[in-house]
């Protein structure tokens, strides 16, 4: 209860305010943190990210004291006669992660988003992490029925080498109401079990031919609950997963499912991504096509 009490205490005292060109220093801070985050060698440059906050872009930053503990850079988004807000990068410094920071920066930047005249907000994140699914389905409910393959091509930088990179591309809808799960039938599409060494791997798909999927209200989707922990430690089985799990979410979204809810499961090595029948969530179809970039290696 200790541990929980100080988080929220650490959460509450954040300040959120507008990275705006008014005062340039807020602009190295973020660049400053981008590294920290990413140890990436070229930070995204100056020029570019004041011209969004010029032009319709949404910059917020998160603040202990003096001190940027996080920061979130969003960009004006325009497809298919409609225009949408593009979140492309959210950074936290670390020892404040896990106490709300993220969810903090995300609420404001809805609330940022829509007394701008925004209606959707998008952005990927790699599935296979399930702290960022809990947030961004679990928490927040976007939505997803868009899977990039190797979306950025090879990344090198700390958190992403060694992986395609993968990405969900959700929908944000800040103007529709909650959605509610369909209740009936779950069917597992990936299931997995305990290695020798004490982590969880997935057995393979389930067969997903309609036949199954016509008796099943949702399907669950495995994902593990340690991803990077996984990648240090086992690489080829981080490589399993994403091949895995790849390969269900391709042929789910292209049958006209989409990612709608997230379970934790507490005590296990994994956690559950819910999917469900477009037609049955009741939401407006994202200005973007269904894709797959290609291009995996």
């Amino acid at each position: 209860m200790t541990t929980v009490n100080n988080s929220r205490n650490r959460a509450d005292a954040i300040v959120l305010r507008a990275i705006t060109p008014d005062w340039l220093q807020d602009f190295y801070a973020m660049q400053e943190l981008e590294n920290l985050v990413w140890h990436m060698n070229s930070p995204l440059p100056l020029h570019q990210v004041v011209t969004v906050a010029k032009n319709g872009g949404i910059l917020l930053g998160a603040f202990a004291d003096s001190l940027m503990v996080g920061f979130l850079y969003s960009f004006p988004g325009y497809l298919n006669r409609q225009a949408y807000l593009c979140s492309h990068m959210m950074g936290i410094r670390e020892g404040w992660r896990h106490c709300g920071v993220g969810e903090k920066l995300k609420r404001a930047q809805a609330a940022a988003a829509k007394a701008a005249g925004y209606s959707l907000i998008t952005w990927t994140y790699d599935p296979l992490e399930s702290v960022n699914g809990n947030l961004n389905i679990g928490k927040l409910g976007a939505v997803c029925s868009t899977y990039i393959i190797n979306c950025y091509g090879e990344m090198n930088d700390a958190i992403n080498q060694g992986l395609p990179s993968d990405r969900f591309q959700v929908a944000w809808w800040l103007e529709q109401p909650k959605v509610l799960m369909p209740q009936g039938t779950e069917y597992q599409a990936v299931p997995w079990r305990l290695s020798g060494k004490g982590r969880a791997e997935p057995v393979g798909p389930a067969d997903l031919a309609d036949v199954f999927l016509d008796m099943a209200a949702v399907v669950t989707v495995a994902a593990p609950a340690d991803f990077q922990n996984i990648k240090v430690q086992d690489l080829e089985l981080a490589k399993t997963w994403r091949q895995v799990t790849r390969q269900v979410f391709v042929q789910m979204f292209a049958a006209g499912w989409a990612v709608a809810g997230f379970r934790r499961l507490t005590g296990t090595p994994v956690n559950e991504y819910i999917l469900a029948r477009q037609r049955d969530l009741g939401l407006p179809q994202p200005p973007w096509e269904y894709q797959i970039m290609r291009g995996d290696k």
